[in-house]
């Protein structure tokens, strides 16, 4: 999935969640971080360190780092539990059971390798390449299309609420006092 994706399906599912009465206290920015961190951890790395590994899914995208992530917020910071399942929450939207090799990592001894990707140009084809699929378009368009029907009643459109959503990282409903998701 590319990072709109990931965004749209993250902040669409909190925003539904939120107007009913569930995950009030969470950020929407720290779930933004929280939703992309695989790939902010791994892209980078992958570019860097296993440049040659043809994969730009390594170690976050793995069960033994999302498992290890979650028992150690668990333990230290059970507030940011809901951002570690954000976090954990990527691996399926990425279907990363389609590559049991990363998935399984260190335990497999190997990542699964789709094409290479250890150069910025590199990295950008492959992207290229999967947004014109139209099976993956679709599923992203489906993405923003909920968020932006989740978001509706918050008019996120208007400045104010654009300050609002960058200050406190909450969507508030217009004076209107039309409610979100009805």
């Amino acid at each position: 999935m590319l990072p709109v994706g990931h965004l749209a399906y993250t902040w669409a599912a909190l925003v539904w969640l939120q107007a009913h009465g569930r995950a009030r206290d969470i950020d929407l920015r720290a779930a933004a971080i929280a939703a992309l961190f695989p790939d902010l951890v791994d892209k980078p790395v992958s570019l860097k360190l296993l440049s040659n590994s043809g994969t730009s899914q390594g170690l976050a995208h793995t069960l033994l780092v999302q498992s290890t992530l979650s028992a150690v917020t668990a333990v230290a910071r059970p507030k940011w539990q809901p951002y570690a399942l954000i976090t954990n929450s990527h691996l399926d939207a990425d279907q990363m059971w389609k590559y049991p090799h990363t998935l399984l990592f260190p335990f497999s001894r190997r990542l699964d390798s789709w094409q290479y990707m250890g150069s910025p140009s590199a990295m950008l084809s492959a992207y290229a390449e999967i947004i014109a699929r139209p099976s993956i378009l679709a599923v992203e368009l489906l993405g923003v299309g909920l968020l932006l029907w989740a978001v509706r009643g918050a008019k996120p459109r208007t400045r104010r609420s654009r300050r609002s959503l960058l200050a406190t990282g909450k969507l508030k409903p217009e004076a209107t006092g039309q409610g979100q998701c009805a």
